[in-house]
């Protein structure tokens, strides 16, 4: 627990972070915003899953995100709240630590209206009065449990894990799922200017550490006689991130980039923010993070239970309840999340009106 100072106002962390976070999110219900996409979509979005309901539909529970990071990270300095300009209608947006950004703000305007999560991220470094050191956290990854900012930055340093996966994520599924093409382009990048060898043997305790779970380590060791790139091992979590590795990754890949924020929606030839995570990793500038505080749910009949048990017990500190499953009953699901989340965070937050 963090130590009472200042009067009893403020705590040490509060005073000495300078972190922000960051969140995207979208309305999907909105018939205005729809009709807007509908102008741009394509039967090739719609093979690819890249302009389905999963990818926008909303849960009902973005209040509660507030709630706990009000709760459970009260030393945030800023909250980067982004949407095409949509308002929630509870949300109180002179808070002081809020940060109202629509789209129009922050990304060029020869790339609006964009549809396409990678667009929104990879310019988020624009943000205007953004810090130096922030956490992404997509509108799913909710801070679950009390947090510091040695969580997130250690030294000044984003935490992240640097472990090998045998294969781009969602490999199983590329025909019907534009991940693996992502990954597979965020790791091409990556090879045009890092050595695996060289930066692996210059950062190996920080790639063989006691911070990751087994799993990550064992796939590591399995992989690493081949010492390249395979794959980076994703937590699907919140992201920490220094705005100075956007800036230089704009700098050397500026051409890649501005073809991804192009795009209105994903393309498989598009990479993601996930490139900039493996940038800082490969650049060793990150300090290894704690995987085993960390867990992510795909939202279908198998897993609800066990996220809405985390929701009520706070077994992990940070949670992503990824909307990934079109054959749940998503009515019955979203109810019984937003019963959980009622029942641990009942009050308003000063984000709310």
């Amino acid at each position: 627990m963090a130590t009472i100072i200042d009067s009893g106002l403020r705590t040490q962390d509060e005073l000495c972070s300078d972190i922000d976070f960051v969140i995207p999110w979208v309305d999907g219900s909105d018939t205005e915003w729809q009709k807007q996409k509908s102008l741009y979509s394509t039967n090739q979005h719609e093979i690819l899953g890249v302009n389905g309901v999963i990818r926008y539909r909303d849960w009902g529970i973005l209040r509660y995100w507030f709630r706990t990071v009000e709760k459970f990270a009260p030393w945030v300095r800023k909250i980067h709240f982004i949407t095409c300009g949509q308002v929630p209608e509870w949300l109180n947006l002179n808070h002081p630590k809020l940060n109202f950004v629509r789209h129009e703000e922050y990304i060029p305007h020869q790339w609006l209206p964009t549809f396409s999560s990678h667009a929104i991220e990879l310019n988020i470094f624009r943000i205007k009065g953004l810090s130096e050191k922030f956490v992404y956290l997509n509108d799913d990854t909710f801070i679950n449990a009390s947090v510091r900012p040695e969580d997130f930055f250690v030294n000044n340093l984003p935490c992240a894990c640097a472990a090998l996966t045998a294969g781009p994520i969602g490999i199983e599924n590329k025909e019907k799922n534009n991940i693996p093409y992502i990954s597979l382009n965020d790791i091409q990048v990556i090879c045009r200017h890092f050595d695996f060898r060289k930066q692996f043997l210059a950062n190996i305790s920080k790639w063989i550490n006691f911070r990751y779970d087994a799993k990550a380590l064992t796939k590591t060791f399995l992989l690493l006689p081949f010492m390249r790139y395979t794959g980076f091992h994703e937590c699907h979590t919140a992201n920490s991130y220094l705005k100075s590795t956007f800036i230089e990754v704009w700098e050397k890949e500026k051409d890649i980039l501005e073809e991804t924020s192009s795009h209105r929606f994903r393309d498989k030839s598009d990479v993601n923010q996930w490139l900039m995570e493996y940038w800082q990793i490969m650049s060793g500038k990150f300090f290894p993070k704690r995987t085993r505080t960390i867990a992510g749910y795909n939202i279908d009949p198998d897993n609800l239970k066990s996220a809405v048990y985390d929701v009520k017990h706070h077994k992990h500190k940070v949670i992503c309840l990824n909307d990934g499953e079109a054959t749940i009953n998503f009515d019955e699901a979203s109810s019984k999340l937003q019963q959980a989340y009622s029942e641990v965070f009942p009050d308003k937050s000063e984000y709310e009106l």
